[in-house]
């Protein structure tokens, strides 16, 4: 058997890997938070490609495409695969459409209680001590190797919406998975690579336009026509 010696610039490269693995993992809770929420209200925008992995019961969705931010308030996500959709919020409304269908949905940001609403503290001034209850390091096994995780609950007037949300940073202070779940015990699992912050996005790329033939509905009365209870 041969062993091969490993090249000092190699052992150098690992000792600095490891060393800013281990400061991540040994931080102080406080200062880590400050540093993320100082990285975050310095962006005006990002851009970041997203894989969602939904579970709810025996039953699990995987979805992915890119996600676009910008302040204050705007969120775009446009799915790929495995079919087109977009979920598009303008600061003040919520527009959902499915490629094919005949009609859009629309809703108030303040009435929306979709699983992805803890991302919107990225949309303005971050500042995870006020937004998130009880924030506390995870022992949840991280994405990606290096990364921390933490742990947080909604404040008690948002709890109708989801129950808690891990928010996993990388050792340059990205999120880069959220994973919130349900009060119903759903689980909604965020992904995000190839983060670009700060990128130029046009106002309009948060506007939905319906395609031709599809019209806007209150998304309640879509829930009471299919059978559900109108909110």
């Amino acid at each position: 058997m041969r062993f091969f010696a490993a090249k000092p610039w190699l052992v150098l490269t690992l000792a600095a890997l490891v060393a800013v693995m281990a400061a991540a993992q040994t931080l102080p809770l406080q200062p880590l938070v400050e540093t993320l929420d100082g990285r975050y209200n310095s962006m005006h925008s990002w851009q970041a490609d997203f894989t969602q992995i939904y579970t709810s019961g025996l039953t699990t969705r995987t979805e992915s495409g890119t996600l676009y931010l910008q302040k204050p308030g705007r969120m775009r996500w446009n799915y790929t695969q495995p079919v087109g959709k977009q979920f598009v919020v303008n600061g003040n409304q919520v527009w959902q459409y499915t490629s094919g269908d005949n009609e859009a949905t629309v809703t108030e940001m303040k009435k929306a209680t979709d699983l992805r609403t803890p991302l919107r503290f990225l949309l303005g001034h971050t500042d995870l001590n006020k937004e998130l209850d009880r924030l506390s390091y995870s022992g949840l096994t991280p994405w990606k190797a290096g990364d921390v995780v933490i742990h947080g609950y909604p404040h008690p007037d948002e709890a109708g919406s989801w129950r808690e949300v891990w928010i996993e940073v990388t050792p340059v202070y990205e999120i880069d998975r959220l994973l919130i779940t349900g009060v119903d015990g759903s689980q909604n699992d965020i992904r995000l690579k190839n983060i670009r912050p700060n990128v130029h996005l046009n106002k309009d790329l948060f506007d939905f336009t319906p395609p031709n033939g599809v019209r806007v509905v209150p998304a309640a009365a879509v829930v009471t026509a299919r059978g559900g209870i109108a909110a």
